[in-house]
């Protein structure tokens, strides 16, 4: 379990009053976490869908990323395939990233969406089913075709509580609300430290640059806003020990009926 001792050398780029403001959210995701029920304690899914949404959310730094690749392999061993519901993104690509990887970015013109990688494919504004902002600036699109498709089939989704919430209680686009057809599992790191010391320890090189401090600042605070609506919702919890990817996998499964 990570230690004070282990995050105090990250901090000493911050100013003492954001040093102390991150520690202290440091202790209220603890309690949030405390909050939020545990998936392994509920017994697994009280009713398999066979149509619909799986998801997926948690704070920055949980380690969505390498577990749902987890997922997939456990999936594949069971001759099983998560279709997935890409996003459409209209921020600009970072080196590592294209089509698909992880959203299908598009840039925003008169009449929609240009893939910026495939110019043969637009989208139409009549062709999305919902547009919000992850974060400020980054503005991301769901395509309707896609929620059509998880009408009949069950297709998994990445994206933030809030929007989730959203998608499960309302009309959108002619698409009644998803309700339990949309089964929510919100990824989390053990404890609060952990939580600090990862999204610090993710790039430490650059936190030297004010820049980059400003956007650790934000995705503490983002995630904490996040984690509170999951707690207030109930939604089931996953822990992700570190070095234990391969059982929350197995957690997520279970939570989703899989």
């Amino acid at each position: 379990m990570t230690t004070l001792k282990e995050i105090i050398p990250l901090l000493q780029e911050f100013p003492e009053e954001e040093k102390g403001k991150i520690l202290s959210q440091a202790e209220q995701y603890d309690g949030l976490l405390a909050k939020l029920p545990k998936a392994a304690e509920l017994g697994g899914a009280e009713e398999k869908i066979e149509a619909g949404i799986l998801a997926l959310n948690g704070a920055s730094g949980a380690g969505q990323s390498y577990v749902i690749k987890r997922v997939e392999k456990l999936l594949s061993e069971k001759s099983l395939t998560l279709p997935r519901i890409y996003l459409l993104g209209t921020r600009s690509p970072r080196p590592d990233e294209g089509h698909k990887n992880p959203y299908i970015f598009a840039q925003e013109v008169t009449d929609g969406f240009q893939d910026i990688y495939n110019p043969d494919l637009f989208y139409p504004h009549k062709e999305i089913y919902y547009r919000y902002q992850s974060r400020p600036g980054a503005d991301n699109a769901i395509l309707l075709a896609d929620m059509q498709a998880a009408r009949k089939k069950i297709m998994y989704l990445e994206t933030v509580i809030p929007t989730l919430l959203y998608l499960r209680e309302n009309e959108i686009s002619g698409i009644p609300p998803w309700k339990d057809h949309l089964k929510i599992i919100y990824l989390a790191a053990p404890s609060g430290h952990e939580w600090v010391f990862r999204l610090l320890n993710r790039e430490p090189q650059r936190l030297v640059e004010e820049k980059y401090r400003g956007t650790l600042l934000g995705r503490f605070s983002s995630s904490l806003e996040d984690m509170q609506l999951a707690a207030e919702k109930k939604i089931p919890c996953v822990l992700n020990h570190y070095g234990l990817a391969e059982q929350a996998a197995q957690e997520i499964l279970s939570a989703w009926g899989i």
